[in-house]
């Protein structure tokens, strides 16, 4: 047997979509037709797949998955399909998973009758308010082909940026997780051997094989404990950063760290000036415009920047001026903030902003790596050679421990 899902109108106007099974579609177009509805479409289910509600958890959603799916529409839209029929195959051909499940219940959306954007805003955790506001756009000016290619090379250009930016931080991580996995290796098994070296000696070691040697008892008796605390304050500041107050200060240190404070800066600036770019340009209200990247921006300090951006601007008052008075905002980019509302070419000179610090995003995240991997080597030469200078420091010291 093969499962069918079928879209049709029952004689009583409703529009019901229902998987059915059967060894053909023939068999399913008598019945219905028998019933006196309209059909409206059969599709098989690729390798009868049981329902998509099997397929929850399956498979997470990754952001490629969007980016390939509003690519692939925005090019059957502009092709003239209908976009229910562009749904339907883009779901036929996805992977089983939530990605497929969520396409699913849009195609089951836009059936009974409801529009593309709000389909999509059923699905909050998917597609963001940035993604809804745009297709809404796009459905209301009558250009949703246009909107969904805007969109797609947002997303792309959004998702580099991260992707390069991750890639500068995982680096130092990575060594400072091995800095820490071989100091506490030498610190819990060869300090113990040291030790028994030296108790026979009769004299006071030196401060710092006494402190390694307090630090590996330490390790050795209570690292359980030493270990569930780290884990429990872990959860303590996650937590903590999840609440309004901690998220702004968390967000604060990271723009006061050195080096990487700089560079937190720049994207979230880039994000922030391509998002309200990407609205603005698609005559999105730029009160609803700054609504929105306040709340997608990711960085709780440029968020209240914008939300009193927002409300200046419903008082009458130029972006410009709004974001002029805060440090978190460079100069120059208020600066071309003001020109482009001047010019009335807004939409133009934030995309500049955009692409100026997107240069400037991947010019500092190059110089970092270059920079990054000398201090590591550096870090590491202290951190291990402190440690076994150390223990062998009694040894420098011998003739006087002995004696």
């Amino acid at each position: 047997m093969k499962a069918f899902r079928c879209t049709y109108r029952e004689a009583g106007g409703k529009i019901v979509v229902e998987r059915m099974e059967a060894e053909a579609q023939a068999p399913l177009i008598e019945v219905l037709s028998a019933k006196g509805c309209l059909i409206l479409s059969i599709v098989e289910e690729a390798g009868g797949m049981p329902g998509a509600k099997r397929a929850h958890g399956k498979k997470s959603i990754k952001q490629d998955d969007i980016i390939l799916f509003v690519r692939q529409f925005a090019t059957m839209i502009e092709a003239g399909l209908p976009l229910l029929q562009c749904l339907q195959t883009l779901e036929d051909q996805a992977e089983a998973g939530r990605f497929r499940e969520t396409l699913h219940l849009l195609v089951e959306d836009v059936t009974r009758g409801r529009s593309f954007s709000e389909g999509l805003a059923n699905h909050p955790k998917v597609f963001d308010k940035l993604f809804v506001n745009l297709v809404r756009a796009g459905e209301t000016g009558g250009f949703l082909a246009e909107i969904l290619e805007r969109l797609a090379t947002y997303m792309e250009s959004a998702s580099a940026l991260k992707r390069k930016v991750k890639a500068a931080m995982l680096y130092p991580l990575i060594v400072l997780s091995i800095a820490v996995g071989v100091t506490t290796l030498l610190i819990v098994q060869v300090i113990p051997v040291f030790e028994k070296m030296f108790q026979d000696f009769g004299a006071q070691l030196p401060l710092p094989t006494r402190f390694l040697i307090a630090t590996s008892h330490l390790l050795r008796g209570y690292g359980i404990f030493v270990l569930a605390g780290l884990i429990a304050l872990f959860f303590v500041v996650r937590k903590y950063v999840r609440t309004p107050r901690g998220r702004y200060q968390f967000d604060r240190l990271k723009f006061a760290l050195p080096v990487f404070g700089a560079l937190n800066q720049k994207v979230c600036v880039a994000r922030f000036a391509s998002t309200l770019a990407t609205l603005v340009e698609s005559g999105v209200p730029i009160i609803r415009s700054l609504e929105i990247v306040a709340e997608t921006s990711g960085n709780e300090l440029i968020n209240r920047v914008l939300r009193n951006a927002m409300q200046r601007t419903e008082r009458g008052e130029p972006i410009a001026d709004a974001l002029r008075g805060s440090k978190f905002i460079p100069r120059m980019v208020a600066k071309m903030i003001e020109v482009g509302e001047s010019t009335g070419q807004l939409d133009k000179m934030l995309q500049r902003i955009g692409v100026f610090y997107t240069e400037q995003v991947n010019t500092a995240v190059g110089g970092l790596t270059a920079m990054i991997e000398p201090m590591m080597i550096v870090f590491l030469g202290v951190v291990i050679g402190g440690i076994m200078l150390s223990m062998f420091l009694p040894i420098f010291q011998l003739s006087q421990v002995v004696s």
